[in-house]
């Protein structure tokens, strides 16, 4: 076999191993940066789940929600409310209310509501 058609062959292997190499450890990258960016909105998600799971009060104010799990813009905190699998509920006083869907499907069409008669604890 002549020299230059081995180095050439060594030159391909060694090329083809860094880029596999290469490769690996940038899907690797950047899975884990993906979650590091997702983490803090899946975190908020199970808060909001567990907000809304509250066996007493199917639906809870956008203001308590909002008091609860800080540091969230309005529309962002809303779209995190969705992910979650809540939906959200005019009240006849203007007030945004919000419940997993799951617990509220009698409620669905039902907008506004009229809850003057229901009371709430102190949140």
């Amino acid at each position: 076999m002549n020299v230059e058609l081995e180095v050439a062959l060594i030159a391909g292997a060694v090329s083809l191993v860094v880029a596999v190499v290469t490769s690996v450890l940038t899907t690797v990258s950047s899975e884990r940066a993906l979650k590091r960016q997702y983490q803090l909105e899946f975190a908020a998600e199970r808060v909001v789940r567990k907000i809304l799971s509250d066996s007493v009060w199917p639906l809870r104010s956008f203001d308590i929600i909002k008091r609860h799990l800080g540091g969230f813009e309005n529309d962002e905190l809303r779209k995190i409310l969705v992910r979650a699998g809540a939906i959200r509920f005019k009240l006849t006083s203007g007030d945004e209310v919000w419940g997993l869907l799951e617990r509220n499907a009698a409620r669905e069409g039902q907008d506004p509501l009229d809850l003057s008669l229901q009371t709430r604890p102190a949140d």
